[in-house]
């Protein structure tokens, strides 16, 4: 309630008000500066828009009452007259003027003037100034702040619009330990029992308050999870927010580092370590296998290939060689005149075909022929090829009875 309501604080020069009240409370509070016969200054922060507030002077009808303190303040933020007149009329009647024509603000006005009271100097007053001052408010020192508030253009010329600066934001790190939950809250406890003989070292028999008002659980449990990162007293100071003891940090900090020399400890790195290692291993051996058998299936699939062409040059080539057998049988068979000659017409050069642009559905009708033509033909050779492989296999059994024979003349 700025320093006090009813008290005479004569080194207070300004006023800062944000959020909702009243207007007495706020002159009131306004009362506490300049007390001292020097000029004053009341900075109130008003909503620009309130919701489901009267932010116009339409707002608020003439000759109806403004029945709550919001209804003041929304009148308070929004009118037009002097703010020094309107809470004086505020004092007196309990509402403010929204109009210069309102007759209890006229009444209370011209008992200003006859009273001859210093020009006011508000923001409906003087606006160009209460802009500049606005302006300048980041500017102001105990020692130009006098000459600030008499000439404020002065100070505003050729100083640019004042830009508030970006929020650094400081995210803090939250620490998570890498070992098991059952060693994090030993590790806490071991911290809570070190602070209390430390406090207990530090503080009478009995003292007024607990250990672990100072250090508990939490802070323990979050100096538990950091517990390997810690290289410096600093980090025990943040996690810890700060020391309420001489040497508080830093004889934590010792004890940190002799833990970490226990047996124990050093037991639970070496474990957490191992299982790093063994996992990294397997991984590798995962990886290892994996690559292992993609190239067998790799051999594999390049074997079947070549099996695939070593068969298909083999059926091609005794399909050749049928060829040229029923070629050598034909020829022998016209030779001993069983087969006539075939015609020697002579053969007259055709034109060449006019390209003709054929329908969809001629084109598919040759696409259809075209491959009608070539499963005919890839079905004769594989008949040819088969009746070539019977009369092989048919020969070979000949020949083999026939040594059989042989074997059993002699």
């Amino acid at each position: 309630m700025a320093l006090g309501l009813g008290q005479n604080w004569k080194r207070v020069r300004c006023v800062i008000h944000m959020g909702r009240g009243d207007p007495s409370t706020i002159s009131q509070m306004m009362g506490r500066c300049g007390r001292d016969g020097r000029p004053g200054l009341a900075l109130l922060f008003m909503e620009p828009k309130r919701k489901k507030g009267k932010n116009s002077v339409k707002d608020f009808e003439a000759g109806k009452k403004q029945l709550t303190d919001d209804d003041r303040m929304d009148a308070y933020a929004i009118t037009p007259v002097c703010l020094r007149v309107a809470n004086a009329v505020d004092n007196i009647y309990g509402y403010i003027p929204v109009s210069k024509d309102d007759l209890k603000y006229r009444k209370e006005k011209d008992r200003a003037d006859y009273l001859k009271f210093d020009c006011c100097e508000c923001s409906n007053c003087n606006p160009e100034a209460a802009q500049d001052i606005h302006k300048l408010a980041h500017l102001f020192t105990k020692e130009n702040f006098d000459k600030i508030l008499e000439n404020p253009s002065q100070f505003a010329e050729g100083v640019p619009d004042y830009i508030q600066p970006k929020k650094h934001r400081h995210n803090k790190r939250k620490y998570k330990s890498r070992l098991p939950q059952a060693a994090v809250k030993k590790i806490a406890d071991d911290l809570i029992v070190h602070f209390e003989l430390f406090y207990q070292d530090l503080m009478d028999e009995r003292p007024e308050f607990k250990a672990s008002r100072f250090f508990g659980a939490a802070q323990a449990q979050a100096v538990a999870e950091a517990f390997e990162y810690i290289e410096e007293p600093s980090l025990i100071a943040k996690l810890i927010g700060g020391e309420w003891f001489d040497n508080q940090i830093d004889t934590m900090f010792s004890f940190v580092e002799t833990y970490k020399k226990t047996e124990w400890f050093e037991k639970q790195v070496f474990e957490i370590e191992e299982g790093k290692r063994t996992k990294e291993s397997q991984e590798r051996e995962k990886v290892e296998k994996k690559k292992r058998e993609e190239e067998e299936k790799r051999q594999a699939n390049e074997k079947r290939e070549a099996i695939k062409i070593a068969k298909r040059a083999e059926d091609a080539i005794a399909l050749e060689n049928f060829k040229r057998i029923r070629a050598a049988e034909a020829e022998e068979r016209r030779s001993r005149g069983e087969l006539s000659e075939p015609s020697k017409q002579s053969c007259t050069t055709q034109p060449k075909a006019k390209r003709v642009r054929l329908s969809q559905e001629d084109r598919k009708k040759r696409d259809d022929q075209i491959l009608a033509e070539k499963t005919a033909k890839r079905a004769a050779d594989a008949t040819a090829l088969e009746e070539f492989k019977q009369i092989r296999a048919t020969e070979a059994r000949e020949r083999a009875k026939e040594l059989e024979e042989e074997g059993y003349k002699d």
